[in-house]
């Protein structure tokens, strides 16, 4: 195994850990008062403050491809910074934070859907399969019969899996050549005043508390969950986009299962939560799912990428072109060609060309058509 895949698979692994961490630490701050609007600003906010000189120092004279690629940038920004912060965050606050991170977690569901919409390729039967397991998981997860679930904080955790598939499809591409941190520096720049806008509007009210918080069965200050949110986006985020450039979103997505059952632990270890045995069941569905999906993706890539629909036509019509042309072929030869060979009685050998009877004398003489072309008539 090279050093670079090894780095790839590190840096993934601690891209999860970051990311299932957080939900836990956020949801003590939940606790005595503070809202998803004021962590999500203050996590944003304090990750870009963090980030701006590196960023600067790696952006010298590199402000071109920001012009370049302004759209994937701001993209990346309104979606992975601030949707996937924002809706996660307020499905923790209404959902425990294994089911909210189970529902985010149908983000690969998504993205089969989309690349099928986008080039019309239909995916392998494996990858149905996968879908079809991954949603009776969902359907599990939905266990309303013990379970504190809102329909509210399903359809947030299921609006942080969209902004979750975007950050995906946006970080594993190659022909972003954006230094990493830079490019999450800025992603966060852009989040951190898309949710100060949402704060003043209104839409995500932000209330600050400064009361102790019980961590992990222990009374800490809050600046401990507020510090470790911090940090813990800079390294989801940076990290994350490391781990993708090197092994690529296919083997990246594999690797960032790990991020559910990292989560679970994390919310035990610090909430005391637990998930019903029946919502467990259906997280191992989940998980089963989504492997067949990549699985899927897995065999169709060695398999050779399918033509698309549009493909398959012009094709068909390439070929429709090319009989006509040979259909067309010996007319056009017989009407352009010299007529040559030897004549025997005044005619040519059957399946040639026959003169008209007028034209044709017993003694050797030479035709001319009106062409100017012309046959050396011989005995």
């Amino acid at each position: 195994m090279s050093r670079q895949v090894v780095l790839g698979f590190a840096f993934t692994l601690a891209s999860a850990f970051f990311f299932a961490v957080s939900g836990a630490v956020a949801k003590t701050m939940y606790a005595t008062g503070w809202t998803p609007g004021s962590v999500a600003f203050v996590r944003l906010t304090g990750a870009s403050l963090l980030l701006a000189a590196p960023t600067l120092w790696q952006m010298r004279g590199r402000w071109g491809e920001v012009r370049e690629h302004w759209r994937t940038v701001l993209i990346y920004g309104l979606a992975a910074m601030a949707g996937c912060q924002g809706f996660y965050f307020v499905a923790v606050q209404e959902l425990t934070v294994t089911v909210a991170l189970l529902l985010e977690m149908t983000a690969p569901i998504m993205i089969v859907f989309y690349l099928w919409a986008a080039t019309r390729v239909r995916p392998v039967a494996l990858t149905f399969l996968g879908v079809i397991v991954s949603m009776a998981g969902v359907v599990l997860v939905l266990d309303f019969r013990g379970a504190h679930l809102t329909g509210f904080g399903v359809v947030m955790a299921l609006l942080a899996a969209v902004c979750l598939a975007i950050y995906f499809l946006v970080s594993s591409q190659s022909s972003i050549s954006l230094p990493p941190f830079a490019f999450t520096g800025l992603g966060m720049t852009i989040g951190a005043v898309v949710i100060a806008a949402l704060n003043l509007l209104g839409v995500m009210p932000a209330v600050f508390r400064t009361a102790d918080v019980v961590f992990a069965g222990r009374t800490m200050s809050w600046l401990w969950p507020l510090a470790m949110l911090v940090l813990f986006t800079i390294g989801a985020y940076g990290f994350g986009i490391l781990g993708l450039r090197l092994v690529g979103a296919t083997v990246g997505a594999f690797v960032n299962l790990v991020e559910v059952p990292l989560a679970a632990l994390a919310a035990w270890f610090v909430l005391g939560e637990l998930p019903t045995s029946i919502q467990l069941v259906g997280g191992v569905f989940i998980l089963i799912g989504i492997a067949l999906v990549k699985w899927g993706d897995v065999r169709a890539a060695r398999a050779g990428t399918p033509e698309t629909r549009a493909e398959r036509r012009a094709r068909r019509r390439e070929e429709r072109a090319a009989r006509a042309a040979r259909a067309a072929q010996p007319a056009a030869g017989a009407s352009t060609e010299p007529l040559a060979g030897e004549v025997s009685g005044g005619r040519l050998p059957t399946g040639e060309f026959s003169l008209p009877p007028e034209m044709v004398d017993d003694s050797p003489a030479e035709w001319q058509p009106e062409s100017g072309r012309g046959v050396q008539i011989m005995e």
